[in-house]
């Protein structure tokens, strides 16, 4: 629970993702999770391998498996996230 008894978000930084859509091997880490003024919990996404990209999106847009999957956790001794 949270400071203001509500649930916290189900993921957090480190959390990898795919784009429904977008080529198998481009995976998606969240680097950030807040609540914006209007109570509504986004996260700030990079693009695991290729730098620069980043998406800003809603949690539950994320947790919609219409459009984003969980990827695969990373290997140990892959330290790039």
């Amino acid at each position: 629970m949270s400071w203001f008894k509500r649930a916290l978000p189900p993921v957090q930084p480190g959390d990898r993702f795919v784009k429904i859509g977008d080529q198998p091997n481009k995976v998606w880490v969240v680097s950030r999770v807040w609540e914006t003024v209007d109570g509504i919990p986004h996260v700030r996404m990079e693009s695991f391998l290729h730098q620069g990209e980043t998406r800003i999106i809603s949690v539950s847009a994320l947790m919609d498996l219409r459009f984003f999957t969980p990827a695969a956790p990373v290997e140990r001794g892959d330290d790039r996230f």
